[in-house]
C-alpha cells in the first residue's frame, strides 16, 4: 500500500497511545480477553503477543499465570504497557519488534495476534513473511491464533464521527476517514487523526494511516507440520 506517508505511518505515537489508554484501559474486554484466556487455558509454555500495545490483553493473561512476552513497533505503546504492568506489580517482558522480522526459533508454545493487528500489515507479501516468521518461532505442536476483521461490504469513502476523551483538562480527539476500499483485495485504508487540545489550542497531532486487510489468505483452522493455525473474526 502506497499512502505517501512512508512505512511508519501507522506506528502510533503519544496522542494515539493516550487515547487508547483512556478509551480502552486494562480491564476492558470485548469478549476478546476471555477468548484468548480460553484458547490458552492448557498452555504451560511461553506465549508471544505481537503488537502488544498498552497491555490490555497481555496483563490479564499474566495475572492468569501465563508466561507472555510481547513486542510492538510503537515506543509509546510499549512504555505505557510497562507502566501498566508496574502498577500491578507485574514484570513487563516487552520490546520493540516487527511482525515481518522477529524470529525466535521454536521458542513459543503459542502466538496470538489480537485486536485485528494482523490487518496492519501492508500487503499479501508482508502477511506471508510475517506468518513464516511466526511459524519459525513456534515450538513443535505450537499454535498461532490470529484475530481478523470480516470483509467490508461498504466501499464508499466516508468520515466517521469525532471521538473524544478527556485527560484532566486536556482534550484528546480522534477523527477517522475511510479513504479507500478495495473489495477484491479485501483492503480498507483509513486515516486516523489524533489531536490534543488545551484551553482550545491544538498542542499535539498525529496521523497514523491504517491499511487493514480483512483476513485474506487465512483459513478458519488448519494444521501444518504439527502446528495449529486458528483465526477469530474481529468485530
Amino acid at each position: 500500500m502506497n499512502t505517501g506517508f512512508g512505512d511508519t505511518a501507522w506506528r502510533y505515537g503519544p496522542p494515539a497511545t493516550l487515547f487508547y489508554e483512556i478509551d480502552k484501559p486494562v480491564g476492558t474486554s470485548f469478549g476478546d480477553v476471555e477468548f484468548y484466556a480460553d484458547r490458552l487455558r492448557n498452555v504451560s509454555g511461553p506465549v508471544l503477543e505481537p503488537a502488544v500495545g498498552t497491555g490490555r490483553i497481555l496483563i490479564p493473561l499474566l495475572v492468569q499465570g501465563l508466561a507472555v512476552r510481547g513486542y510492538d513497533t510503537s515506543d509509546s505503546m510499549l512504555e505505557q504497557c510497562r507502566v501498566n504492568c508496574a502498577r500491578r506489580g507485574l514484570k513487563a517482558d516487552v520490546f520493540e519488534g516487527d511482525m515481518t522480522a522477529y524470529r525466535d526459533p521454536d521458542a513459543f508454545e503459542a502466538i496470538m495476534i489480537a485486536t485485528g493487528s494482523f490487518a496492519l500489515l501492508p500487503d499479501r507479501d508482508s502477511a506471508q513473511t510475517a506468518l513464516a516468521a511466526m511459524y519459525d518461532s513456534l515450538a513443535p505442536g505450537g499454535r498461532l491464533i490470529v484475530d481478523v476483521e470480516p470483509p467490508s461490504l461498504d466501499t464508499a469513502p466516508d468520515c466517521g464521527p469525532v471521538a473524544h476523551q478527556w485527560n484532566g483538562s486536556e482534550l484528546i480527539t480522534l477523527t477517522t476517514w475511510r479513504t479507500q476500499v478495495d473489495p477484491v483485495a479485501q483492503r480498507t485504508t483509513r486515516w486516523l487523526r489524533y489531536e490534543a487540545w488545551t484551553d482550545g489550542a491544538l498542542t499535539r497531532a498525529e496521523l497514523p494511516v491504517r491499511g487493514d486487510r480483512q483476513g485474506e489468505g487465512l483459513g478458519s483452522t488448519r494444521h501444518d507440520g504439527g502446528h495449529t493455525f486458528q483465526h477469530r473474526l474481529h468485530h
